[in-house]
């Protein structure tokens, strides 16, 4: 398969070193044909350099610099556009910060060439779970899950992951769908997306790890506004049932 991993960075030139050679190395000996896009918010720490500098920079890797920090969800809308230009058969996207073990990447390949049209690498199944995380964090993790299953209907266990692939019938979904969010968020209205449109998704269990360089982008406004998020896809959901 010819597989394209999107990763959005801010920040981020310690870990994109170390995680695009692993997921580079995890393919060479796979049968798939990998490229790895970087979506680059003008990072200050010089992120997009040191990605034209990597020895497989425009090759096997490539660089969308944005004008500034404008956010996951355009970051990730900037990617799927970039790879339905060159028809990849499978689309992951995945954190620059090493908390989505690059190892995954080749279950969640397994799962949309078995026919699935999305893959979420989750936290929440069997076999997954996550370590390092202060309480706090475990506990709105599992407040934001339980909403999106009780209010929006969902049935996955791990609705807030950002560790997923997609088929191209998804992407295309995701490209066309006038998603409002631009921030974390934007995972929860995709999981709204997936549902509407009855897609087929698989979870894949995996142990996240919190981030050892760098900081967390998760702050205290994106967490509001991906609680107001829920409730306004809630009243959207509710008006189209109508």
């Amino acid at each position: 398969m010819n597989v394209s991993i999107i990763i959005p960075t801010y920040n981020e030139k310690e870990n994109i070193v170390i995680l695009t050679n692993k997921l580079i190395e995890i393919f060479k000996n796979s049968p798939h044909d990998l490229k790895i896009i970087v979506v680059d918010d003008n990072s200050p720490d010089g992120t997009s350099s040191v990605v034209r500098n990597l020895d497989l920079f425009e090759k096997s890797i490539f660089l969308i610099t944005r004008s500034g920090k404008l956010g996951l969800g355009s970051a990730y809308q900037e990617g799927y556009r970039w790879c339905k230009t060159y028809n990849f058969d499978c689309i992951l996207q995945m954190d620059a910060d090493l908390s989505h073990p690059p190892e995954i990447t080749l279950n969640l390949v397994k799962s949309i060439h078995q026919g699935n049209d999305v893959a979420i690498a989750s936290r929440y199944v069997d076999h997954g779970g996550v370590v390092s995380w202060p309480i706090h964090r475990k506990v709105i993790s599992y407040f934001a899950n339980l909403l999106v299953r009780v209010l929006l209907r969902s049935k996955l266990k791990d609705n807030t992951t950002g560790y997923r692939a997609f088929n191209n019938k998804a992407i295309d979904y995701l490209i066309k769908y006038d998603i409002k969010s631009n921030g974390f968020s934007y995972l929860i209205e995709s999981v709204y997306l997936f549902r509407k449109k009855n897609l087929k998704i698989q979870e894949i269990p995996f142990i996240f790890q919190e981030r050892s360089i760098g900081k967390t982008k998760l702050s205290s406004f994106e967490i509001f506004r991906f609680l107001i998020s829920i409730f306004q896809i809630l009243i959207f959901d509710i008006k189209e049932r109508r």
